[in-house]
């Protein structure tokens, strides 16, 4: 079923994974041009999250199954971090539990999309009781900026403390045609090492899929200074045969991206700030001057080298030209790999099934003609039983007929004496 699914509806899957506040969702608005996905990730929000192109705009949700939801309860209560279960009994998330577990996806359409966001954060925001209960939310834009099949996937965060969730990413990892790997622009230490170094374990030496996303360079005290000296030391690390293995891999596959700043020229563009008082706006004159524009006068001339200087736009590029340039090929391979899958397995359980179905013939076999010795041993037995009834009869007959003789003679001789 999950094979003929995917021939229904093939996807070419661009996973975006990374650690918690990595800046993953931040960077899938961007590369939206649209603010959809949530920007306050916690451990408490962690529904994969899918984005498509649809003739409608749509919002799609799938929840757990009960054996899905024990897997993850189990999970959660065997961490060390108490929080899930904190805040899901302060929300009374019981009490919504029987309405979402084991329920059929639930479809809506939308036709303004502040409805659409909006029922994107009624399904996973972490003060929301349901959000718990959400596998999987697709959503479909008629301005998907990518070709139909295309999907770009919102993952739960590899430090996720509930192992459940952050194992669900790495299947993706496993299984996705291009993974976005994001990491904080402002260190790479061990325990950003680590984790990189467990998604390139994750591709099994498909490295190349990989797209390693130093993100939110515009933190970076001197953004265009400091990346440019972090991209060295990164590269120290990335050349190494654990991660890309050569230097070219890390030079066409390591891209800083400042999603926020993207996200706020458009703003600006689109005249969407409230005023100087906007807590946005404010934000934006802060980049702004580690960018050395002081005065937003400045800013019209310099608008479109600071946006490529986002990178977003190139990162788009690289995506539509160099990640999906073939993704119709790529997804008849994989169909036709699945097949050949699936098709294996089939045959490994019908052969299993038919050793299994011979046992029990021979065993049944077996049993019956045990039972037919069994039976003609007892009806032996009965003929034994008779012979020897008869053998029995016949001597009562005779000893009967003895003793009356015996009785008749001595009752004879008891006469003549007197």
């Amino acid at each position: 079923s999950t094979f003929l699914m995917k021939c229904a509806s093939p996807e070419y899957q661009v996973a975006l994974v990374g650690t918690i506040k990595a800046g993953k969702s931040t960077l899938i608005n961007a590369l939206l041009n649209y603010e959809l996905a949530s920007t306050h990730i916690t451990p408490e929000t962690a529904a994969l999250t899918k984005f498509k192109y649809a003739e409608e705009d749509f919002v799609e949700v799938s929840f757990y199954s009960n054996q899905e939801w024990d897997a993850l309860w189990n999970s959660a209560s065997n961490a060390k971090n108490s929080v899930f279960i904190e805040e899901y009994n302060n929300l009374g998330a019981d009490i919504e539990k029987p309405k979402w577990i084991d329920q059929p996806p639930q479809r809506l359409q939308f036709s303004d999309r502040a409805e659409l966001k909006a029922e994107i954060e009624r399904r996973t925001s972490s003060k929301s009781p349901q959000h718990y209960f959400v596998k999987e939310v697709v959503v479909g834009l008629k301005d998907f900026d990518l070709p139909d099949g295309v999907v770009l996937i919102d993952t739960p965060g590899l430090n996720d403390v509930v192992k459940f969730r952050s194992h669900v990413t790495d299947q993706y990892i496993d299984r996705a045609n291009a993974v976005l790997m994001c990491v904080k622009s402002d260190k790479l230490e061990g325990g950003e090492l680590l984790t990189l170094n467990r998604v390139f374990k994750n591709t099994h030496g498909k490295v190349d899929k990989i797209y390693v996303i130093a993100t939110q360079t515009d933190t970076l005290p001197n953004p265009e200074e400091d990346w440019s000296a972090q991209q060295g030391e990164w590269t120290k690390y990335l050349k190494g045969e654990d991660y890309f293995g050569n230097v070219g891999l890390v030079q066409s596959n390591l891209i800083p991206v400042s999603a926020t700043l993207f996200s706020l020229l458009e703003k600006y563009r689109r005249e969407e700030f409230g005023g100087s008082r906007d807590k946005e706006y404010r934000a934006f004159r802060s980049i702004l001057m580690k960018y050395g524009i002081f005065d937003e006068s400045e800013l019209g001339e310099q608008f479109a080298t600071l946006e490529d200087m986002t990178n977003v736009r190139r990162l788009l590029h690289i995506l539509k030209t160099k990640v999906v340039a073939k993704y119709k090929d790529e997804l008849v391979d994989g169909i036709v790999r699945d097949y050949d899958y699936y098709g294996s397995k089939i045959k490994e359980l019908m052969s299993k099934k038919r050793t299994a179905q011979e046992k029990f013939i021979a065993d049944t076999q077996k049993g019956i003609e045990q039972l037919q010795e069994e039976r003609n041993r007892k009806l032996n037995e009965l003929q034994e039983i008779k012979e020897s009834q008869q053998e029995l009869t016949e001597l009562v007959k005779r000893l009967r007929s003895e003793m009356t003789e015996a009785i008749d003679a001595a009752m004879e001789e008891i006469r003549k004496a007197q």
